[in-house]
């Protein structure tokens, strides 16, 4: 996030940057990405927007063992990404919910950053947008300004209820070390991103750099992590070129291809308020330097129009799956 004086008067004020002992950031971001971000989970919800719908059609576009795609399944339906429909004599099928359906912008913004900043070949898909009839890539831009999502340009404004106490217990996720590999059957772009943020601890670690934050301290306060695991995470940000070490700033800090990543993390934070966030939680504000609330949207590269699941078709540049 900016640091500008002119905006906060100096890094030490930045109320976004600590929490109190005891307390973790409200993150609307964090909360989507347990829903969400699991590899597999994710590309169930891709298959689904690719039009599959029974379980065999999953599994043999996905490759997919069985027994992970009916734990896949279930937690979407439970989670109400996913619906299962048909009769009792009939084999069910899976439908996205207007839940799962509103996903589509976060899977527009990794796709963008997947072919900027990990597809060396040609995209793998070419997207059609139905309402100005042009090919188009997406745009994560302010709604209410039309730039471009820019990390560098915005500051926080958090409320007095930001800070929540800290869970007595956390889920933890298993992880292994980045290696650029996709899984299933399809070269995807928004895969190849989620290969670098898709588990929670490196996500975490890539938001505190968000707010700020760059000193191997910070992460082991704010996070309560344990070193060798955020020395991991650290390293496989290093390594995918989402961060640089910096003896000047004593840490870390954000490359321009780790900036570029705010665009898809912060749709996730508007996913997340209007579908996950506990108890009516307020989440934080983006301010721009005018001083105005602004808010991250998916937009049409040809009109700027903003784009949902239903205008937008697709050619694939590879063969696809059967």
């Amino acid at each position: 996030m900016r640091t500008a004086k002119a905006l906060q008067g100096g890094e030490s004020v930045r109320k976004d940057k600590h929490p109190p002992k005891g307390y973790v950031r409200h993150s609307a971001e964090s909360e989507t990405i347990e829903v969400l971000a699991d590899t597999w989970t994710y590309l169930i919800i891709r298959e689904a927007f690719f039009g599959a719908r029974r379980f065999a059609e999953f599994q043999r576009k996905l490759a997919i063992p069985r027994a992970t795609l009916s734990n896949r399944l279930a937690r979407l339906e439970k989670n109400k990404i996913l619906r299962r429909v048909g009769k009792a004599h009939e084999h069910k099928q899976y439908h996205l919910t207007e839940r799962g359906i509103d996903v589509y912008p976060i899977t527009l913004g990794m796709m963008w950053f997947g072919d900027k900043w990990m597809c060396k070949e040609t995209p793998p898909l070419a997207l059609f947008h139905k309402t100005c009839r042009s090919w188009f890539s997406a745009k994560v831009v302010w709604q209410e300004t039309g730039k471009p999502v820019n990390a560098k340009e915005i500051f926080i404004r958090i409320p007095k209820d930001y800070w929540i106490p800290r869970p007595k217990k956390i889920v933890r996720q298993r992880r292994s070390t980045w290696n650029g590999d996709v899984q299933g059957q399809r070269p995807c772009s928004v895969e190849r991103m989620l290969s670098i943020v898709g588990d929670r601890w490196t996500f975490l670690v890539l938001q505190e750099l968000f707010h700020g934050n760059h000193r191997f301290e910070d992460f082991i306060w704010n996070l309560e992590i344990a070193p060798g695991i955020l020395s991991g995470r650290l390293n496989n940000l290093h390594r995918a070129g989402f961060i640089e070490k910096s003896d000047d700033w004593n840490g870390y800090r954000l490359t321009e291809m780790g900036f570029d990543s705010y665009g898809p993390m912060i749709l996730m934070k508007v996913w997340g308020e209007r579908w996950v966030v506990r108890d009516n939680q307020r989440n934080f504000d983006c301010i721009d330097p005018a001083g105005k609330v602004v808010n991250p949207v998916a937009v049409c590269s040809s009109c700027g129009g903003l784009l949902n699941a239903r205008d937008v078709s697709y050619v694939c540049n590879y063969v696809p799956p059967t």
